[in-house]
């Protein structure tokens, strides 16, 4: 067996005149891989295309030694959870994931089962039967997942899985995606536009910016470069007067702002990522704060992809 479970070699895509993938050449190693760029970096297209959704304008990629595209045998071994929040309401969990679990190719008398242990899997049987209309966030995010894992494919691409996310559903969320490569043996591509937001799942990183592959390795190095700048991390919540009140008393927080056209939004701008993350879910149960959501805007990233690209 390979070292590596992707390898793709002078991989383009255009859109007309644009070109979302400008000759990708890696190979992308075993366990979790995060695949991190900015918005409209590449990321979904090369997710899109490793999946055989769409098809490379030009170039070579293999998955587990094989050619993706028209080849129904590798596709047996891919899940995929997409980024799209695009679900069918009307049905409950379990009659989702059975449906996908048929579709995939699973017998209709073992599509039950399956469906079954894929949502267990992900810790949501106590809710299975209940419509995916009345799910939460992290609930829809973790069927999502189970309909991609329910066939018990080798190899599993997620397209931004934690987006949005409050913090502990993104706590959660990192443990199951652990699990699924720990304890269920799945190679795993997981793609984000937060550097921090990967390093709590993985140390093993793929950089891509303007569709280009820039770097590829540990995360330290690329996260060395991040720290140089302050972060703006974008907060949803109802009381958000109270989380300013608490934030203040730390030096790592360098400026609060309150969205004057939304007032559930906060802007924090923070010096210290790492402690800021940590930070949260302590006020989160010290003080019984309500967040709803959490993300974090491309301008760091950005600044470090704009170093790294520099005479390019």
């Amino acid at each position: 067996m390979k070292s590596y479970f992707i390898e793709t070699y002078d991989l383009n895509k255009w859109y007309k005149e644009v070109m979302a993938l400008n000759k990708i050449s890696v190979k992308i190693d075993r366990g979790i891989v995060g695949l991190l760029g900015p918005n409209g970096a590449g990321k979904s297209t090369f997710l899109n295309i490793a999946t055989a959704q769409i098809r490379q304008s030009s170039g070579e990629i293999f998955v587990e030694g094989h050619e993706v595209w028209n080849n129904p045998k590798i596709l047996k071994k891919i899940g995929f959870c997409p980024e799209q929040e695009k679900l069918l309401e009307w049905m409950t969990g379990r009659k989702f994931v059975r449906e996908l679990a048929r579709l995939s190719g699973i017998p209709r008398e073992q599509a039950e089962k399956a469906a079954r242990d894929a949502i267990e899997i992900v810790g949501l049987t106590g809710s299975m039967d209940r419509s995916i209309s009345g799910y939460s966030k992290g609930m829809r995010q973790r069927i999502k997942i189970a309909q991609a894992i329910v066939h018990d494919p080798e190899i599993l691409f997620l397209d931004e899985p934690l987006q949005s996310t409050d913090p502990i559903v993104r706590r959660d969320l990192v443990k199951l995606i652990h699990s699924l490569s720990r304890d269920h043996g799945k190679d795993i591509l997981i793609s984000s536009h937060i550097l921090h937001e990967v390093e709590r799942v993985t140390s093993n990183i793929l950089l891509i910016f303007a569709g280009r592959a820039i770097a590829q390795g540990d995360i330290s190095n690329i996260r060395d470069l991040m720290d140089k700048y302050p972060h703006t991390i974008r907060i949803r919540t109802k009381d958000r007067k109270k989380l300013a009140t608490l934030l203040l008393d730390y030096d790592f927080v360098q400026n609060i702002e309150m969205d004057v056209l939304n007032e559930d939004y906060i802007d924090i701008r923070t010096t210290d990522p790492d402690k800021f993350y940590c930070l949260i879910p302590e006020i989160v149960i010290e003080s019984k704060l309500e967040i709803y959501e959490m993300t974090s805007p491309d301008a760091g990233l950005e600044a470090v992809f704009e170093y790294l690209t520099r005479g390019w």
